[in-house]
C-alpha cells in the first residue's frame, strides 16, 4: 500500500534547507551509483558471463546483485522526489505569508507603490511554474497512476515506459544524466530571509513619522529579491522533479530489460527456469513498490497544484487591492 503523502511530509517538513540540500545531493549521488551498476550488470556482465562464458551459478547471483541495486535505486528516486515536493509546500507557503502580510499592510494603510507590481510578476513566476509541474505531472505521472486506478493493479508504469521508443529512452537518459542538484534549497533558505525582510520593511514604513522613502527603498528591494528568489526556486525543485521522473523510466527500462533477458535465457536453455523464473517474480516486486511510490507522489503533485492555485488568487487580491485602493501617504 502507499504512503500517506501528508503523513511522510510532516516527518520532513521541519528539518532546515542547507539539511535537506545535504540529502538531496546524497540521494543524487546514490541513484546515479546503483542505477549505473545495475545497468552495468544487465546490458554487459550477465549476458557475458550467461551466453558467453556459461556461468550460470555466477549469472544467478549477478541477477542478485542487480536486484538489490534495483531495490535501493527505487527507493532513493522516491526520497529525492519527495524532498523537492518538501521544497515546493515550503516554498509556496513562504509566498503565501509574503501576499497576506502585503495585502493586510493594503487594507490598512493603503499601497505604499510597489505591491501591484509584485503581483503581476508572481502571477508570471506561478504560471511558469504551474506550466512545468503539469507538463511533469500529466506526461510522466498521472496517465500512468489513473491507468493503475482503473486496472487496479501495479502495471500502470510499465505499459507506460513500454509506449516509448528506444530512442526517446536514449534521449531521456541524456538529459537526466546533465542535471544536477546545484540550487537546491538555497533559495528557499533566501526567500525566508525576505519575507522577513519584507515584513521588517512594513514595520518600518509604519513606525517612519514623516520620511518615509527610505522604508519605501528597503521595501521595493525586498519584493524584488523575492520575486528572483521564487522564480528561481519554484524553477529549480521542477527540474529535480523533472530529472527523477526521467530516472525512474530509464530505471524501468532497465527492469523490464531485465526480466526479459531472464524469460529468453531460460527458453534458450543457458539457464535453469525455475530460478530464472524466481527472479523475475522479484523483480516484479520491485517494479510494483516504485508503482506505490508513484501513487505517493501523485498525492503531493495535486497538493503542490492546489497550492500554486491558492497562491495565484492571493497574488490577484495583492495586485486588485493595490491598484483599486489609494497609494499610502505619511
Amino acid at each position: 500500500m502507499a504512503e500517506n503523502w501528508v503523513t511522510k511530509w510532516y516527518s520532513k517538513f521541519i528539518k532546515m534547507p542547507f539539511i535537506m540540500r545535504q540529502e538531496m545531493k546524497a540521494e543524487e549521488r546514490k541513484i546515479f551509483r546503483f542505477l549505473r551498476h545495475m545497468r552495468f550488470y544487465v546490458y554487459k556482465k550477465i549476458p557475458v558471463d550467461v551466453r558467453e562464458k556459461h556461468f550460470v551459478t555466477r549469472g544467478l547471483q549477478e541477477q542478485t546483485t542487480a536486484e538489490k541495486d534495483a531495490k535501493n535505486v527505487v527507493e532513493e528516486e522516491f526520497k529525492l522526489a519527495f524532498n523537492a515536493q518538501v521544497e515546493g509546500t515550503l516554498t509556496l507557503r513562504e509566498i503565501e505569508e509574503i501576499d497576506k502580510a502585503l495585502l493586510e499592510h493594503e487594507i490598512m494603510h493603503g499601497s505604499i507603490g510597489y505591491e501591484a507590481q509584485f503581483g503581476k510578476k508572481q502571477l508570471l513566476i506561478l504560471a511558469a511554474a504551474q506550466g512545468e509541474d503539469k507538463k511533469v505531472y500529466f506526461t510522466y505521472l498521472e496517465p500512468a497512476i489513473k491507468e493503475a486506478e482503473n486496472k487496479g493493479d501495479h502495471k500502470a508504469l510499465m505499459a507506460q515506459i513500454r509506449r516509448m521508443g528506444t530512442s526517446q529512452l536514449n534521449t531521456l537518459s541524456a538529459i537526466a544524466l546533465r542535471l544536477e542538484i546545484r540550487a537546491a534549497s538555497r533559495n528557499l533558505r533566501k526567500l525566508r530571509a525576505d519575507n522577513q525582510l519584507i515584513k521588517h520593511s512594513l514595520a518600518e514604513w509604519d513606525n517612519a513619522k514623516h520620511d518615509k522613502q527610505a522604508a519605501e527603498q528597503h521595501l521595493k528591494i525586498a519584493l524584488a529579491e523575492a520575486e528572483i528568489d521564487m522564480e528561481r526556486d519554484l524553477h529549480n525543485e521542477t527540474l529535480i522533479t523533472m530529472r527523477d521522473f526521467l530516472l525512474v523510466l530509464l530505471t524501468l527500462q532497465c527492469l523490464n530489460d531485465d526480466a526479459d533477458n531472464m524469460m529468453q535465457y531460460y527458453r534458450d536453455n543457458v539457464m535453469p527456469k525455475i530460478p530464472e523464473e524466481e527472479h523475475i517474480m522479484d523483480v516484479e516486486e520491485i517494479k510494483k513498490k516504485l508503482a506505490e511510490h508513484a501513487h505517493t507522489l501523485a498525492q503531493g503533485l495535486r497538493r503542490i497544484l492546489a497550492a500554486e492555485e491558492h497562491a495565484e488568487k492571493l497574488a490577484k487580491q495583492v495586485e486588485a487591492v493595490a491598484e483599486t485602493g489609494k497609494r499610502a501617504t505619511a
